[in-house]
């Protein structure tokens, strides 16, 4: 055989074990060199390979599908400055536990660190962002060396899924020529029956400790909790499709503790769940008297910064944290327990001990979930009074997709504004959809593309809500629709700048509202239009017609104007078979007079 045969065949038995493994997914970008391995996918009749013109998007959209489905979604590229527009989603995997397999080609090393193109160092380029990196040497298709092959194989698949979730990368050389026209030989490395090479379940993660065993951790689990009378459960994020969601509603209900889920936990459900803690929890009353004896969380932190807030202040409560992949979220070092339990089977295992053995759990304390329930439904009747009044509104997006959407759809929400809003303004509710979020590293990268990578895995409708600069940031992404044939349904919250940061203080220091000397001073004399820097170069505005976006991309558009317009074109647009834009336009002055005007009647609801 020729070299590159044995560079194919190699390849090939690769990529077989892979599809074995149970990997049903793969993201193509254009290249030479990286030609072997988008072949090689795309040849496997066992995964679905997704074209895109450029590697951030194909990062992102691998990494929404992989969130969506949780399994290992393939990722190849060519080579030079393509393998480093990886890294943000590579960065977003590791932090939120998404697993990735990164196959990037790379020159050979007789053509590196010598002037040749496209040659840049590939080895460990993105550092300890990835769980492993591996430097693959495709050479000879020997016996030997095809049984590596899928070896290999096996080990980067599981490495990336089991334990904490992650990327992986392997950087394979590859040589010219770089096409192999014959018929490839016949390969009898691979086991029988459709086995992988290396069958793998993934392992249950070592206690924090390594001296710990889980049955002992479970048992001082019970021991913190039968005896708290003011318990509270916090579920943070949690993307994954397991039944946590149920079991942190199921315990809390027959415990008699106040839930506080965010959207993205999928636990937000049941009669012990509380909705708007994010607004009574900045009434320092209210804050001050909802005093717990034990805090017991699941899943990451909450997006919501009074309850973040809130949990840091409880100076002397034990607070818990289940936390079987050793994620460590914990910045304002409260924890007083970590444990590597299971979260869902933890909780169920609680809920079971407490129905059968009810005698030797202590009772919550009279009204402790009452007193919850009651400052939820006081601040649940000051937001809607509010809202009722304000019209369309940022806010009230959130509010409605929280009732109009399907329980079987899945909302997938852009960081800054949006999931804030989502936190705060989402309702309870028994059915809840599935929220998910790139709040690994809460950055606004490749928001659109993963979505429509949600979109791939999801059977129910997908929805994306998300911001102008959001959505230019990441335009290129609406390519899906019509080259992969995805339908999503874009929500666009168009406030012509990014409008968290009139949140902060930055936006009315004096140094930042000056007028900006240089803003469209076109003929150099220094004099500018008088827009300031705090506009030119914080809130950014776009200035963009997005139904021209909408129509260059071909998804259809519309554009809200009031609460029963919103509902229509919501329904219009889930009911189409392609993708769409439904635009709400706001200001960002007045979305921050109404945030702030919803917490203060919060509190002036809960003194009355």
């Amino acid at each position: 055989m020729t070299p590159t045969t044995d560079t194919y065949v190699l390849l090939r038995a690769f990529v077989d074990e892979l599809a074995r493994c149970g990997m049903r997914a793969a993201c193509t970008s254009p290249g030479s060199r990286s030609a072997p391995l988008a072949l090689s996918l795309a040849r496997e009749q066992r995964l679905r390979c997704y074209s895109h013109i450029d590697e951030r998007c194909a990062g992102f959209f691998a990494l929404g599908l992989a969130k969506a489905s949780a399994l290992p979604v393939a990722v190849t590229c060519t080579s030079g400055t393509a393998v480093a527009e990886l890294a943000p989603a590579v960065i977003e995997a590791r932090e939120a536990r998404v697993p990735l397999l990164l196959l990037t080609a790379d020159r050979p090393p007789e053509l590196r660190e010598n002037g040749a193109g496209q040659a840049i160092d590939q080895v460990k380029i993105f550092g300890d962002a990835v769980k492993w990196f591996f430097e693959v040497g495709v050479h000879d298709a020997s016996p030997t060396r095809l049984r590596w092959m899928r070896t290999l194989a096996c080990r980067s698949y599981w490495t990336a899924l089991e334990g904490r979730p992650g990327p992986v990368h392997l950087n394979f050389p590859l040589r010219e020529p770089l096409v192999e026209e014959e018929p490839l030989p016949e390969d009898p490395s691979a086991r029988g029956d459709g086995r992988p090479y290396v069958l793998r379940a993934p392992g249950a993660l070592a206690s924090a400790t390594g001296t710990v065993e889980p049955s002992a951790e479970a048992g001082e689990l019970r021991a913190l909790v039968s005896g708290a009378r003011r318990g509270v459960l916090v579920a943070g994020r949690h993307e994954r499709s397991t039944p946590l969601g149920r079991a942190a509603a199921a315990f809390a209900e027959t415990v008699g503790w106040p839930l506080l889920g965010d959207p993205l936990s999928c636990a937000r459900r049941g009669s012990a769940a509380i909705a708007h803690y994010d607004a009574f929890l900045r009434d320092p009353g209210t804050a001050g008297s909802l005093c717990p004896d034990l805090v017991v969380r699941v899943g990451d932190l909450p997006v919501s910064k009074p309850l973040r807030n809130w949990l840091a202040a409880l100076d002397g409560v034990p607070q818990v944290a289940l936390d079987p992949e050793g994620a460590w979220q914990d910045p304002d070092s409260v924890l007083s327990h970590s444990m590597a339990l299971e979260s869902a089977g933890a909780l169920t295992e609680l809920t079971e001990a407490r129905l059968q053995d009810s005698g030797r759990w202590v009772p919550a304390e009279e009204d402790w979930l009452a007193s919850w329930r009651s400052a939820d439904e006081l601040a649940a009747e000051a937001i809607a009074g509010v809202l009722a009044e304000a019209g369309l509104s940022e806010p009230t997006v959130a509010s409605e997709l929280g009732v109009l959407l399907p329980g079987q759809a899945t909302l997938f929400v852009a960081s800054s504004m949006p999931v804030r809003d989502i936190e705060t303004f989402w309702p309870a509710r028994e059915d809840p959809p599935r929220v998910l979020c790139n709040r690994g590293a809460n950055g606004i990268d490749g928001t659109v593309s993963s979505a429509f990578g949600v979109a791939a895995a999801d059977d129910g409708p997908v929805v994306l809500l998300i911001g102008d600069v959001a959505l230019a940031h990441d335009i290129g992404g609406l390519l899906a629709a019509g080259r992969l044939g995805l339908k999503l349904t874009i929500v666009l919250l168009d406030n012509d700048g990014g409008g968290i940061f009139d949140f902060l203080p930055l936006s009315q220091a004096s140094m930042a509202r000056a007028p900006d000397p240089h803003a469209g001073d076109h003929d150099g004399d220094g004099d500018g239009d008088g827009e300031s820097i705090y506009a030119r170069h914080v809130s950014t505005p776009t200035g963009l017609d997005f139904a021209k976006a909408a129509d260059l991309y071909g998804l259809a558009h519309e554009r809200a104007e009031d609460v029963p317009a919103f509902r229509a074109a919501l329904e219009r647009a889930l009911a189409r078979d392609s993708s769409s834009i439904v635009e709400v336009r706001t200001a960002r002055a007045e979305n921050v007079r109404l945030h702030r005007h919803i917490w203060s009647a919060v509190s002036e609801q809960a003194m009355r």
